[in-house]
This record gives C-alpha cells, structure tokens and sequence, in this order.
C-alpha cells in the first residue's frame, strides 16, 4: 500500500514538473512574439515631424498643451523629429520640460508596458538649432515606405527652409498645417506693430510667413498638404475646453504640467490646444487619412484646385460663396466661412475629448 502511494506521488511530482516545463517554454516563445507584434505596431504606426513655436511666457502657451496632448498619444504614433524653432524664445527648454514631465509618469506608470518610447529616445529628437533640425527632417523625409506626416504648428519658414534643401523629398511627406491662410479681418488690429499689414483679404495668419514660399512654387503642386486655417477655432469655443482642462489636471506630472505652463496667462486656461487637430488628424482611429474631406477629429474639409493643386486641402465654406481662388471677391461672407469650419471641429470634439479621458483613465489607472 505504501508502495502504491509513493509510486502514485513520484507520477504527480513528474507531471507537475513537466507542465511546469512546458509553461516555461510557451511563455519563453511567446515573448518573441510579443516584441515582434510590439515591432510591427511600432512600423505601422504614423510617422510624424513637429516644427513648433514653442516657447515659455513670450507667446501663446498653447504649443506647450499640444506638445503634452502628443506625448500622451506617443504610443500611437512615431515621433521622428520636434524642432522648437523659437530656440531664442526658450523653445528648447520648454521641450524639455515637457519631457521631463512625461518621464517620470513613465517611470511611475506603465507606459512601457503600453509600447511608450523611452524619454531619453524623445529628448534625441528634439532639434537643438536650425542646422540639427534639417539634418532630423533630412534622415525623416528620405524614408519612402510610409509617408511622414509634418505638423507644423507655427510659421512655415524653417520647414520651407528645410524641404528647399531637397524638394524631392516633398512625394515623402503629407504636411499639416494650423493657421498659415488668410487673417480673420477682426484679428488684424492685434497684429505686432513691427509686421507687415496688408489688405483684409490678403493677409496672411498668425503662422502665415514662409507659407507662399512652398504655396506659390509650382514644383509643390502636387504637395499633400491640408491646410486647416480657421477649422482649429473650434477647438476654442464653449465651456467644454475649461471643464477638460480641470480634468487633465488630476492625470500625473504631464496633467500637472497642463496647468504650469499657464500659470502666467489667465487668458488661457482651458484646453488651449489650437495646433493640436494637426495631430488629431493622424490619431483619429475611424479617420480614412487618404481624404481629409471625410470628417475626423480635426474637422472636415474641401479639396478647392483638383486639377491644379489635386492634394491640397483647406477649411470648408459650407453653403456661402467663397472663391477660393480669389478670395477678396467673397469676403463679405469669412466670417461665415470661418464660423461654418470650425462647426465641422465642433462636431467631432466631444468624442474626441471622452477618447482622450478614456485613455488617460486606462494609463493612470494605479493612480486612481
């Protein structure tokens, strides 16, 4: 009987060791899997290049909210490149503090686990000075296997500057810029007394300047770009973007640095995110990004020179007459147009907004 027993015992202890074994060995085969599925998400995941006015108390604080919203998507896109091109303005250390701010919320969260790139691989690149900012979008546009989308969220004359240098390199690259058409007429008094004014429909926006330089030059014809000029307002109106913006707050170290980076301008506390639907564009899950004319978190718009510009992209005017060629004949009705485009962002933004709390709620969930 005693016999039996130990038989049957030395039987269980083999088996269990033997499951054990085979335990060990599917997860040992499963890791390479895993990374290898990391991999493929990483290369599927949408290229992207930010020329930005960042800068701290010497302008608007709202690149620094976008900055914060884009490294909370970071796991869903490629950073290939951020230049901060107001480096006189403290540009680069506004980047910095971002990131300093989002490594230690990777350090004390699972962003890792959550396929976040490391910090350290962010700050590299984040252009020092104009030299090492071509030098990034050089190595960034060059790759032919998937388009690099470039957002360009201030003036276009360092990127103008940089795709000069190589306007091949312009088949490689769908830009996406805020703010670079015509001024809104009651915007015009507030313009800096040290710029150039010109006519009401003729002047160009806030980020206008090195915009005709790629516009004007028929080699970029045939350049994808989508021009979002007054569609971002929508970003900005109701009490919703104050509501979100006490909300971020409660979200780690990037939450608190939301608030920071506006302790200084009363005028902007709210999700001041204005350049932020050139990101919302590429992150949109249900967005086709082959046609900008279908709606998406970033707003819907009109495609106005299919023959002449066939990738061109601008704000759509609704049912107003707006000639898009020559928009000084319409210009009774920009305020309608504007109002109509930023509608279409207005639509969109409260899915946008529940999508972004549902993944911050996901990524803090331990400090909740």
């Amino acid at each position: 009987m005693t016999a039996c027993f130990f038989s049957f015992l030395r039987k269980i202890t083999f088996h269990f060791h033997y499951l054990t074994y085979l335990m060990k060995a599917v997860v040992l085969l499963l890791i390479p899997l895993f990374l290898m599925m990391g991999t493929l998400f990483a290369q599927d995941a949408p290229r992207v290049f930010i020329f930005t006015d960042i800068n701290i108390d010497q302008g608007d604080p709202d690149d620094r909210q976008s900055l914060i919203h884009l490294m909370w998507y970071a796991n869903e896109l490629q950073i290939e490149g951020i230049v901060p091109d107001r480096w006189s303005a403290d540009g680069y250390q506004a980047c910095e503090l971002v990131i300093d701010a989002y490594a230690r919320d990777f350090q004390q969260n699972n962003f890792e686990q959550q396929g976040y790139p490391t910090p350290e691989s962010v700050r590299k690149q984040i252009a020092m000075d104009t030299a090492h900012a071509f030098q990034l979008f050089q190595q960034a546009a060059s790759l032919e296997t998937s388009p690099l989308y470039v957002l360009v969220w201030g003036n276009m004359r360092i990127f103008s500057q940089a795709i000069g240098q190589n306007p091949e390199l312009s088949q490689n690259i769908r830009v996406i810029t805020i703010g670079t058409g015509l001024m809104l007429e009651q915007d015009i008094p507030h313009l800096p007394k040290s710029w150039e004014k010109s006519e009401p429909c003729v002047q160009l926006n806030w980020n206008g300047f090195g915009r005709n330089a790629i516009y004007n030059d028929p080699q970029y014809d045939n350049l994808w770009w989508l021009e979002i000029n007054w569609t971002y307002n929508g970003m900005f109106t109701g009490e919703e973007p104050k509501q979100l913006f006490s909300q971020l707050a409660e979200y780690g170290h990037l939450g608190e640095h939301m608030q920071e980076v506006v302790k200084n301008q009363p005028w902007a506390r709210y999700f001041r995110v204005g350049d932020t639907p050139s990101v919302l564009y590429v992150i949109d899950e249900t967005n086709e990004l082959n046609n900008p004319t279908e709606a998406s978190w970033a707003g819907q718009f009109t495609q106005p020179f299919p023959e002449k510009k066939p990738n061109y992209y601008t704000d759509q005017s609704g049912e107003f007459d707006w000639n898009y060629e020559d928009p000084c004949e319409t210009w009774a009705n920009h305020q309608a147009v504007k109002d109509f485009a930023k509608g279409t962002l207005e639509k969109q933004r409260s899915d946008m907004y529940h999508s972004l709390l549902e993944k911050l709620d996901e990524l803090y969930q331990s400090e909740r």
